[in-house]
Parts: C-alpha cells; sequence; structure tokens
C-alpha cells in the first residue's frame, strides 16, 4: 500500500502547470500523470522503494502529453503505449523516442530551454548519466545498483516495455 502512495504522491508532485493561461495544455498533461499512474500503479514494484522504474512515471506522462497518438492521454490504448516506448522495434531507422518527445513538445509551443517545470523535467530525463559502480566516497555499490550508463528516460523505457507487455498485452491474450 505505501509503495502505491509514493507513487501517487510522485504524480501530484509532477501535477504542475505546464503553460500559464492554457487550460488546454493544463488538463491534457493531467490527464497524462493520471493515465501513467493508472497504468503503472498494478505493475509498480512492492519490495524497492527507489530504481529505474520511478522515471516510467515521468516518461509515459511525456510520451501520453506530447506524443501524437491520436486519441487523448486517458483513452491510448496500451498496445500504442507501449509500441510508442520503444520506436525503434517498429522502425530500426526511427528517431529515439526522446527526439519524438521533444519535437512534440516544441510543436505544442514549449520552450526547452527556459526554466519551467516540464522543461526541467524533460532535461532530467534526457540527460546522459556516466556509468557508476561507486559512492561519492570510493566504496563499491552492489551490483544491483551499479548504473550502466545512459539517460533516466532510456532506462525508464527498459523497465517499462517488458512490465507493461508482460502485465497488459500478453495476460489479455492467454
Amino acid at each position: 500500500m505505501a509503495d502505491t502512495r509514493d507513487l501517487w504522491w510522485a504524480a501530484g508532485r509532477m501535477a504542475f502547470s505546464v503553460a500559464e493561461n492554457d487550460e488546454w495544455r493544463n488538463q491534457r498533461w493531467a490527464e497524462a500523470l493520471r493515465r501513467s499512474a493508472r497504468l503503472l500503479e498494478p505493475v509498480w514494484p512492492k519490495t524497492y522503494s527507489d530504481g529505474t522504474f520511478t522515471h516510467a512515471l515521468p516518461t509515459i506522462a511525456l510520451l501520453l502529453y506530447a506524443a501524437p497518438l491520436g486519441d487523448p492521454p486517458g483513452f491510448v490504448p496500451v498496445a500504442d503505449i507501449v509500441t510508442a516506448l520503444t520506436p525503434h522495434l517498429a522502425d530500426p531507422g526511427g528517431p529515439p523516442l526522446r527526439d519524438t518527445i521533444r519535437a512534440s513538445l516544441i510543436e505544442r509551443q514549449h520552450d526547452l530551454d527556459d526554466d519551467s517545470a516540464l522543461s526541467s523535467l524533460f532535461r532530467q530525463l534526457t540527460t546522459y548519466q556516466p556509468p557508476l559502480a561507486s559512492d561519492s566516497t570510493g566504496s563499491e555499490l552492489a551490483s544491483v545498483d551499479h548504473w550502466p550508463g545512459g539517460t533516466l528516460m532510456e532506462a525508464a523505457v527498459e523497465w517499462a516495455h517488458p512490465t507493461l507487455t508482460r502485465y497488459y498485452l500478453r495476460r489479455s491474450s492467454a
């Protein structure tokens, strides 16, 4: 139960205004966050309090808010979300998720170079983080805590894609 509260607490913290005096964009962002949290609630890890899975919430919310999936965020089919999370699987020559979201945010009139909460969130998720095998004191981290390097968005997708596929898509066809 506490884990689910953490998920919804995180969603609530991200429910900031994305556009001053633009109710449609603010409503779409709130709906994208709710849909992301509802999708993740049944698969949210119950034994860990932190990890790459925590970045799945904002990654999926950004995808639902920005990407042209055709439906309002609350009605996008899970299969479409899973496909959009990994565009390189559908089209190896296509742009990565980060580029698709960036282009869509710019198309929605967001300045990704400003200090807005949405721009900061996007930068946090898409900035390359170097590999990490030890803490700030030089002590070796446990192997499960090693970070191979990359972006938080990539790590979130690596967790979310198989998790959502297993829970929503394979389960319903079995």
